[in-house]
Parts: structure tokens; sequence; C-alpha cells
């Protein structure tokens, strides 16, 4: 009975690695913090906000209050594989932020520890950059060892003028001859444009040494001041995703879906609480 216990153990461990490799951009080991970004299909190198300062650390110099915020979404409707994320950004002076992310991935068989330290600060008046260190810790049952990487990722965002925001990343930039890692290097490269005060649209590239694209387009609409609706595409996986949200002066609150060709939906819920 318990070696049958043990073999059922195994193999859904071993599945749900597989799943967690095939999850949208084909890197496990990125983070996925945001309801918004969720809804937008994660074209967020070139916007803004708590969570976007996570995916390009350039945006965490236009954060001027201190804030917390959590994160959780299911992969696929799987509690197995449910990701749970605490941030936390302090600014510092008038030019830059402290960004501090952890994100708990998986369950008691399988699971994965996130701690990102960032920071981010404006270069000049229509420039900014940033850059992050990032530790995981991965735990896989059985006669595993655990595993610990370490990496890092930077990017920058250009603003020429106030409608539009052109932003490039880069993630894990070091050559896999110098570690033994699975972690691939990204890049990514995009732009936002706001096309009326209430309309922004975004889109962005994707590319890895895993030999893929990615592209991402996505739109947000404001309504009745301070309400949000959410739409996005992504081309590999395909993927649609659709959202919304409020953004108020203390609190922010998103709900994101995003659905993979053959795997399902994910949903996402993320609330924001501004500090000072």
């Amino acid at each position: 009975m318990c070696q049958k216990i043990s073999l059922q153990k195994i193999m859904l461990t071993s599945a749900l690695c597989l799943l967690s490799i095939a999850v949208f951009t084909k890197n496990p080991y990125r983070l996925s913090a945001g309801a918004r970004q969720v809804g937008l299909a994660y074209a967020t190198v070139a916007t803004g906000g708590f969570w976007a300062s996570f995916h390009n650390q350039a945006s965490l110099a236009g954060m001027e209050k201190w804030s917390v915020g959590l994160n959780q979404d299911n992969r696929f409707g799987l509690s197995e594989l449910s990701n749970k994320t605490f941030g936390m950004i302090l600014p510092s002076g008038k030019r830059g932020a402290l960004g501090m992310v952890y994100s708990y991935y998986g369950y008691s068989e399988y699971n994965r520890h996130t701690m990102g330290l960032a920071y981010g600060m404006k270069l000049g008046e229509k420039l900014s950059a940033g850059i992050q260190t990032d530790l995981y810790s991965t735990r896989i049952a059985g006669d595993y060892r655990n595993r610990y990487d370490l990496t890092f990722e930077g990017g920058i965002q250009f603003k020429p003028v106030n409608e539009l925001i052109i932003g490039a990343h880069i993630y894990n930039p070091v050559p896999t001859k110098l570690h033994e890692s699975d972690i691939p290097l990204v890049l990514r490269l995009g732009a936002s444009y706001r096309f009326a005060s209430s309309f922004l649209a975004m889109a962005e590239m994707e590319t890895s040494d895993r030999q893929y694209t990615n592209v991402r387009v996505a739109v947000e609409y404001e309504f009745l001041d301070k309400l949000f609706l959410r739409g996005g595409f992504m081309s590999k996986p395909l993927g649609y995703s659709f959202g919304g949200g409020y953004s108020g002066r203390f609190i922010q609150a998103n709900l994101g879906f995003i659905t993979h060709e053959n795997l399902g939906l994910t949903p996402s819920l993320s609330v924001v609480i501004f500090i000072r």
C-alpha cells in the first residue's frame, strides 16, 4: 500500500514538473505575479505599476509611495501549481526605489521559493534603468537534492514623449557554460502608447536561447473613473487574456485570466496597498 502511494506521488510530481516547464513562456523560473499583468497577457515590459516593477525593474523609478502587494494564481485551476507572491516597494528619494519580492510555487512534494531584490532609478528626465538579483530554491520529493540557483535581470525604459514608453529587458544574461543551470536567457523589447487618457495599448516581443519567439499585444481601458477592463493575446503558446480591476489612492485590486491552447484557464488575483 505504501509503495503504491509513493508511486502515485512520484508520477504526480513528475507530471507537475513537466507542466511547469510548459507554462506560458517556456521559462518556469520567471516571476508571473500581478493580475493586471495576467490580464495584459504579460505585455508589461513598457508599463509601470507595482507588479510591473518586478517584470522590468526600470519602472521602479516611477514608484513614489511605500507599498505592499499580495498575488495568487492557480495555473490551469490546479492548486498544486498555485503561485503565491508577496512584494514590497520602498522609495529612496525622488529618483529611485528599492523592491523586494518573495514567491512560493507548487506544493509539498514539488515547490520553488523565489526571492528577489531590485533597484530602479531615473537616469534622466526620459530614461530609467533597474536591476534585480534572483535566488531560487527548488525542492522535489524523493531522492532528489534541493537545488539552488542564482541569477540577475535588468531593464531600461525610455519615454521620448509623454504618450510613448519604450522598454527593454534581459533575464539571466550569464553564459550557460559558466554555471550549471536550466534557467534560460530571455530578451524582451516592447512599447506602450496612450492614445487617450483612458486608453492604453502595448505590444512586445520576447526571444530566448531556447529558440522560440513570443509576441504579445494588449489593451487597457479605464471607465467610470478608476475602473479598468483589459484584454490581450500571446502567440507562443497561443493564449488570450482578459481581466479588470480598481485603482484607488490607497488600494488596488485586480483580477485576471489567461488561457493556454492545451492546458486551459489560469486565474489570478492581486491586491496592492499604498502605505504613504
